[in-house]
């Protein structure tokens, strides 16, 4: 079927969503997103703080005929293609690939960058034809199945927490410990806006974990979403505070989390991309990605 191009509205929320479920279902395996990802892009911050706009204008949806998606391009640093096939048309590709690279030329010196899924050798191809060069970095995405119970351990002094028994200031601020950016702007608005997460179609508060100590501090937290037509969890966001790292509190939140999943049916998880504490704890590299680069060509005309 033919496919045309239009841009995505706050109204397709749901329906990229689906397809992401969709495509999982198809594939398998992740494509590059999941839905918890996308979900968090949105509530995390964006909508909150009333800047959503801004990010859907780097957000394309392709549509078949009869209305249902067959493709999406969207952006988080790097560009993303979302697709429910490993051999997409390349008539379909090469409107995406004219789409990313006119919104990176809009602005002078910035190169195009798009993630790639080592599965989908004719994307790595048309990147290469339309001189993309492959840089010395990488994404993935890593899973974890449930075959048995995870042991959780909590020191004394630290307790868990689920959904409302935690301020969003106790969780704005465990974030920003957690990734380092207190005293900056970006903190500044986090306290400000952080707790639009519970929004999220998909939020449950029994899987928003919380780790505090007697100060009532978040000092390790994780959220995960869940995709119940694939029987998946999502971890968006995971973090614990930089003083208290290596005491064994990210693993504890994270095995709660994953024991209350497989109460409930959940048979997978995901997180990424991978780093050396997923893989201790029993995560998996599941799909690689390639990112590619694009040197802008500021005479190119937008889309």
């Amino acid at each position: 079927m033919k496919t045309r191009y239009r841009a995505d509205t706050p109204d397709d929320m749901m329906k990229v969503s689906q397809f992401l479920s969709n495509a999982y279902s198809k594939l398998k395996r992740p494509n590059s997103w999941l839905i918890g990802r996308w979900e968090f892009e949105i509530f995390f911050f964006q909508k909150r703080a009333g800047v959503l706009s801004q990010w859907e204008r780097y957000i394309g949806l392709w549509e078949y005929e009869n209305g249902e998606l067959a493709a999406i391009a969207c952006k988080d640093g790097d560009f993303y293609f979302q697709l429910d096939t490993e051999d997409p048309e390349e008539g379909l590709l090469m409107e995406m690939f004219e789409f990313i690279e006119s919104l990176s030329n809009s602005r002078e010196g910035v190169s195009c960058k798009l993630d790639i899924p080592i599965t989908i050798p004719k994307l790595e191809d048309m990147a290469r034809n339309r001189g993309y060069v492959l840089l010395n970095e990488r994404d993935n995405a890593a899973s974890i199945t449930f075959d048995r119970d995870f042991p959780v351990v909590i020191p004394p002094g630290i307790f868990l927490r689920c959904g409302e028994e935690v301020s969003d200031t106790a969780k704005a601020q465990g974030h920003i410990m957690a990734f380092n950016y207190p005293g900056t702007v970006k903190a500044q608005e986090v306290l400000k806006y952080y707790g639009g997460i519970r929004e999220a179609p998909h939020y449950i508060p029994d899987l928003d974990l919380s780790l505090v100590n007697e100060q009532g501090e978040v000092v390790s937290f994780c959220n995960v979403f869940i995709d119940e037509l694939n029987r998946i969890g999502i971890f968006e966001p995971v973090g614990t505070h930089i003083d208290y790292r290596r005491r064994g509190l990210g693993r504890a939140v994270i095995y709660e989390s994953l024991n209350r999943l497989r109460s409930m049916g959940i048979v997978k998880a995901y997180t990424g991309p991978m780093q050396p504490f997923y893989e201790r704890i029993g995560f998996e590299i599941e799909v690689d990605m390639n990112v590619w680069s694009k040197a802008n060509d500021p005479e190119e005309v937008p889309y």
